[in-house]
C-alpha cells in the first residue's frame, strides 16, 4: 500500500484561505451527488463522487471515487451463436481513498490501482468546485534529499548518488575528486549504498559523509530509502537536476526536489481506517512539514 502526499489549501471565491477548522464541514456537505442527483464533472463526464467522510477529530478520512453509471457487458446467444455487447446498469464505485490533515496542510492520498492518486486529486478539486465552489489547489509534498535530518528521522538502508563536476561552492573533498576524475577521463560517477535496517547507514566520517559533503556543497546529487520502526519504506528518489547554487550562499536555492513516497508492508489497510492507522500516518506526514529551523 502507497501513499502519495500533498500540500494542500482551500480558498473561497473571493480566493481568500478557508481555515482549518472548515474543512471537515466542506469535504462532508460535498458526499454524494447534489440536490438534482448530479456528479462532479471531470474530462467530460460527470462521474466524480465524494463518499464516506470519517471524522477523527480534528483530521478526517474518505473515498474519492467514480460513479459508473453504466458498462458494456458482452451477451452471448447460444441459439443463434452470436455475441453483442450491450449496456447495462452498475453501481460499481472504483475509488481511492486518502487522510486529511487541515492543521498541517497535507494530505495522504492512496496511489491504488482503481484510482491513481494523481486522478484522485483531480477529481477532487472538481467535486469542491461543484458542490461548494471553493477553489482545492493541491501540489505533490516534495523533500530536499537531506541525509542528515534522513539519518535523524529514519534508518537510512538506500543511498543513490551522482557527483557533478565543480561549481565556485566545491569544497576541497570536490575539487581534490573532480582532478582524479579527469586524470582517468571518468565521464559519469554514480552508485548505491545499502545497508540493513538492524545497522542502518550512519553519518560518521565515512564514505556516507564524503557523499553529503558533496550534496552540501552542490557537487552531488542523491535520494534515499529509509524504514521506520514499524517497517514502513519512506523514499525521496534522486532529483532529476543538480541544486542551483548563487555566489551568495544566502541565495542558495534547493532547486528540484522529488515527490515522497511512502509505502506501508504486509497486507493493504481497508478503510475506513483505525484510529491507531491516521495518528501513525501523521506522525511520518509531520515530518516532512516546513520548520521555521529547517
Amino acid at each position: 500500500m502507497q501513499y502519495k502526499l500533498y500540500h494542500y489549501t482551500i480558498a473561497n471565491d473571493e480566493g481568500r484561505l478557508v481555515g482549518p477548522s472548515k474543512h471537515f464541514d466542506l469535504f462532508n456537505k460535498s458526499t454524494g451527488a447534489d440536490v438534482f442527483g448530479k456528479y462532479a464533472r471531470y474530462r467530460n463526464q460527470a462521474n466524480s463522487i465524494l463518499m464516506h467522510i470519517q471524522k477523527y477529530d480534528p483530521d478526517f478520512a474518505g473515498l474519492i471515487g467514480k460513479h459508473s453509471t453504466e458498462r458494456e457487458v458482452t451477451k452471448y446467444d447460444q441459439k443463434t451463436d452470436v455475441t453483442q455487447q450491450i449496456k447495462v446498469g452498475d453501481d460499481d464505485y472504483p475509488h481511492a481513498a486518502f487522510i486529511c490533515y487541515p492543521r498541517l496542510g497535507i494530505l495522504l492520498c492512496v496511489d491504488g490501482s482503481e484510482i491513481n492518486a494523481t486522478t484522485a486529486i483531480s477529481r477532487l478539486h472538481a467535486i469542491l468546485a461543484f458542490r461548494q465552489n471553493v477553489q482545492f489547489v493541491a501540489q505533490p509534498l516534495t523533500e530536499v534529499a537531506d541525509l542528515r535530518r534522513a539519518v535523524k528521522k529514519f534508518r537510512l538502508v538506500e543511498v543513490d548518488y551522482e557527483v557533478l563536476p565543480v561549481n565556485p561552492h566545491t569544497k576541497d573533498l570536490g575539487m581534490g575528486l573532480d582532478r582524479r576524475r579527469k586524470l582517468d577521463h571518468i565521464k559519469r560517477m554514480s552508485g548505491r549504498l545499502e545497508a540493513s535496517p538492524s545497522d542502518p547507514l550512519q553519518l560518521n566520517g565515512g564514505f556516507l559523509s564524503e557523499i553529503q559533503e558533496l550534496q552540501e556543497s552542490g557537487h552531488g546529487r542523491v535520494g534515499y530509502t529509509g524504514v521506520d520502526d514499524e517497517g514502513t519504506e519512506i523514499k525521496v528518489p534522486k532529483p532529476k537536476e543538480a541544486k542551483p547554487l548563487h555566489e551568495d550562499e544566502d541565495k542558495t536555492t534547493p532547486g528540484t526536489s522529488p515527490e515522497v513516497k511512502i509505502t506501508l508492508p504486509g497486507v493493504k489497510m481497508k478503510y475506513p481506517f483505525t484510529v491507531g492507522h491516521v495518528g501513525y500516518m501523521k506522525r511520518i506526514a509531520e515530518i516532512f512539514v516546513p520548520t521555521t529551523d529547517g
